[in-house]
């Protein structure tokens, strides 16, 4: 329990640092490159992130408990490691090569094919940062403090280099630099232990690691990927402006988003526990959940809606003055992204309802994507608002639903037997 309780420390800790330091530099790059500078960089970024979905590759929840189940059997854990490893080196070296394809097929992304590149180290510093391995060893360390002190060492320089409008090329280099040299830096570290041997891996293993984590990756890169699309797509329909705008504000939502995600964290294994031995109780709890989460979260969803033209004005200045109406449009949106977590992640999954919750997460990519190329067109950044908040409420409702065909109790102090 305290191995436990220190890793969910040092995780919570990494993924504040994950958001707090592109809060701090979010203003001063949204006011020196402008709406048109600050959308073409969100663009940059929102692309590449298909490329680190792919490189991830879910083995967080597929290779880290192999790793854990054998991390006293040397031989077994390296043979993992390399098995898993080779596998990311394959998925990069794709994505690399699709990359440059596809700034050579695509006039929008040939324009921005040094960006691309020169950000593409984001994708191999992913790569060097074998996170699934050190959390299966139960042993995140010193590896988060090489990746906060990274993030914290990008602050200054974003403040030093990037100092007008023709700097879009130092913020993407700097965001790149940074995982590269962290990975370096994780990278040196695990081999100086020595608890890894090199064991040459057949490519038909690499190929069924990826196989055996084929279906896990689907089912939880979807919303990473419809997410990265809103900016990618609205970039390309309506220009960089209005990619800037809606960036700006898509920023803020997603740093409000994480507010829950300790309360989240911690609550998911106490349901399922409770799921399996006492479905009353787990029942009493999530009702405890859905005042506690619904009650942070509709407050929260208030907060941006009133707030908004103070927090654009501050942070981002005159320039990003439609970005308040973009950012009332999303403000309730964490409202009905913690009502999803409540139906979804917290009750259906427990309840091993996963086929329901991958088809509805599947629809809501769809609908999100019809949406998209609807409201864009006719309504710019707003539009890509709208279809946010669309589909979120979408999906709550979905999942709502589900849970009362199925005849699952929530609200309802009689329990599913």
């Amino acid at each position: 329990m305290a191995s436990f309780r220190k890793n969910f420390a040092i995780l919570m800790t990494m993924q504040v640092s994950t958001y707090l330091v592109p809060l701090l530099t979010l203003p001063w790059l949204a006011r020196v490159l402008s709406p048109s500078g600050y959308g073409q960089l969100s663009f940059g970024l929102a692309f590449l992130s298909y490329f680190v979905v792919s490189t991830n590759f879910s083995f967080s929840l597929t290779a880290t408990p192999r790793i854990s189940v054998n991390r006293h059997d040397r031989a077994t854990r390296s043979r993992i490691f390399w098995e898993t490893f080779s596998a990311q080196i394959l998925i990069t070296v794709a994505g690399l090569a699709v990359l440059l394809a596809l700034t050579f097929i695509f006039a929008p992304l040939a324009e921005n094919r040094t960006l691309l590149l020169l950000g593409f180290g984001l994708v191999i510093g992913t790569l060097m940062i074998p996170t699934w391995y050190f959390q299966g060893m139960e042993d995140l360390g010193v590896i988060s403090m090489l990746v906060f002190i990274g993030r914290v060492l990008s602050i200054p320089a974003i403040f030093l280099l990037v100092r007008e409008q023709n700097d879009i090329f130092w913020a993407m280099g700097i965001n790149s630099m940074v995982n590269v040299v962290t990975g370096v830096a994780v990278l040196v570290y695990l081999f100086r232990r020595k608890e890894i041997d090199f064991v040459w891996i057949p490519f038909r293993s690499i190929v069924n690691a990826l196989k055996n984590g084929w279906t896990v990756f689907m089912a939880t890169a979807i919303v990473e990927i419809y997410s990265s699309s809103n900016i990618v797509l609205l970039a390309l329909m309506a220009g960089n402006v209005a990619a800037g705008y809606f960036a700006a504000a898509d920023k803020l939502i997603r740093a409000a988003l994480n507010i829950l995600s300790p309360l989240k964290t911690a609550a998911y294994p106490r349901i399922s526990f409770l799921m399996h031995h006492s479905r009353g109780d787990a029942f009493a709890f999530l009702r405890v959940m859905f005042a506690v989460q619904g009650s942070i979260t509709l407050a929260t969803s208030l907060t941006i809606f009133f707030g908004a033209p103070l927090a654009v004005r501050l942070l981002y200045g005159p320039e990003f003055l439609p970005t308040v109406d973009v950012l009332r449009w999303m403000s309730f949106v964490p409202f009905m992204a913690g009502l999803s977590d409540l139906f979804g992640v917290q009750t259906m999954l427990p309840l091993g309802m996963k086929s329901q919750f991958t088809r509805i997460l599947i629809g809501s990519a769809v609908l999100n994507f019809l949406l998209l190329a609807i409201l864009a067109n006719l309504f710019g950044e707003q539009g890509a608002a709208a279809t946010v908040l669309a589909v979120e409420a979408a999906i709550a409702a979905a999942m709502a639903i589900t849970l009362y065909m199925r005849g699952v109790p929530i609200l309802r102090k009689t329990a599913l037997q």
